[in-house]
């Protein structure tokens, strides 16, 4: 069962991810999707021209390729306001809780250590500074009243979790000010095997945690898994509680990855490019409007993408396709947390407001290969795409851009 409300990192994708034995960054082979659901895609090699330096392109209004927002959990305009700011400084309170029959043998400071400080360095990195994830803990055991079971059953409906939440919270209110907090995270004790895994809890201002005169409406607690995902699954649970959708596949337990690949955490959390897609993080305000460019339909382009790994410059050009779904083209290199990236190049994605969270919001191109994490997927000099009756074609690569050509695959063809 998965409540609307609820995006966990499930139990069945955690055992898919365990039975990888090579190494975390070794994938599930992707499936094709069906022709019904994605336009056809090809590649094809082209002659590398004789190039200068392009010009930059002159800036224009990004409204249009700001998809609308369908769903709490997702990539539309404008983001929930039920869910954290995304800029600033937000401030989380962190508890921790056993339990009668799973008393913790580890110290509180043992549990956080498995989470920060780079859970922390790493959402300053997505957001180039721009967002601060502050983790105010509150270093006791508080003994819940229930066996661990009873917790680890609350997880797929919203009342369970929250109350699971609520009473954390009440034991701790005597001694913790909760009035400035955004966010309350509860640390099970990871050795607990009743609790399998540690979801977000999305609520709403009316109605959420409760504590010190005001309501809560951000949450998660984690699982057994924490010590499976480490301090990766933290950015992932707070990019729910920001808004993002799933990226994995909820439906499909034997191949967890065939929507987004080894791209951002918000799918595979152990992929071989973890950091944040263009999209997510001007979704988020951490690119700025200047640093995307929307195409207009039929139009033509050639722009040199900066690698959305380092702060500055132009990171992605977007193209309205109708009917709620948009082009995307960014620029990666194995750097930073992308480090492990097998083939460093321009990314192609299309992203689709009206699919759910762990449906396929977010589809890396070419996707009918059978390659591990889509690690192929990114276009290197002299390699082009057709997608949509658009081609997209990288004309020259250097370490520090992708020089990359759009253009209607027949002119005049929208």
């Amino acid at each position: 069962m998965r409540a609307a409300w609820l995006s966990p990192l499930l139990l069945v994708p955690l055992l898919a991810c365990r039975a990888h034995t090579a190494s975390p960054a070794t994938l599930l082979p992707s499936a094709s999707p069906t022709a019904a659901s994605t336009p056809s895609a090809m590649f094809e090699r082209t002659p590398s021209p004789t190039l200068s330096p392009a010009a930059s392109p002159t800036p224009r209004s990004v409204r249009s390729c700001q998809l609308p927002s369908r769903a709490h959990l997702g990539l539309g305009w404008p983001r929930s306001p039920e869910r954290l700011p995304s800029l600033g400084t937000v401030r989380a309170v962190v508890l921790f809780a056993d339990f009668e029959d799973a008393p913790s043998s580890r110290s509180p400071q043992a549990v956080l250590a498995l989470l920060s400080p780079q859970a922390e360095d790493f959402l300053a990195a997505q957001s180039y500074g721009r967002f601060a994830l502050q983790l105010e803990p509150h270093y006791t055991w508080l003994r819940l009243s229930q066996p661990a079971a009873h917790y680890g059953a609350s997880l797929s409906a919203y009342a369970p979790h929250l109350a699971f939440l609520q009473e954390a919270v009440d034991l701790a209110d005597a001694q913790v000010d909760f009035s400035g907090a955004d966010l309350v995270i509860v640390l099970s004790n990871p050795d607990a095997e009743a609790i399998a895994y540690g979801p977000t809890y999305t609520g709403f201002r009316s109605s959420g945690l409760q504590a010190d005169g005001v309501i809560i409406a951000n949450g998660m607690t984690s699982g057994r898994d924490l010590l499976y995902w480490g301090w990766m699954w933290l950015p992932h649970e707070l990019g729910h509680s920001l808004g993002l959708p799933d990226l994995y596949a909820y439906d499909a337990p034997l191949d967890q990855f065939p929507y987004s690949g080894g791209y951002s955490l918000m799918g595979n959390i152990f992929g071989f490019a973890p950091e944040l897609s263009a999209l997510e993080r001007w979704l988020l305000g951490w690119l700025a409007d200047e640093q995307v460019y929307c195409l207009p339909a039929g139009e033509a382009l050639t722009v040199e993408l900066t690698p959305i790994e380092r702060q500055g410059g132009m990171k992605a050009v977007l193209l309205p396709l109708g009917a709620g779904r948009l082009l995307v083209v960014e620029s990666r290199r194995a750097e930073g947390y992308d480090h492990l990236l097998p083939e460093p190049g321009a990314l192609v994605y299309v992203v689709d407001a009206n699919v759910a969270s762990g449906y396929g919001p977010l589809v890396v191109w070419p996707p009918a290969q059978e390659d591990a994490g889509l690690a192929q997927a990114t276009l290197q000099r002299g390699e082009a795409l057709n997608v949509a009756g658009y081609t997209i074609e990288v004309l020259a690569s250097t370490a520090g851009y992708d020089r990359v050509r759009l253009a209607p695959a027949t002119p005049g063809a929208p």
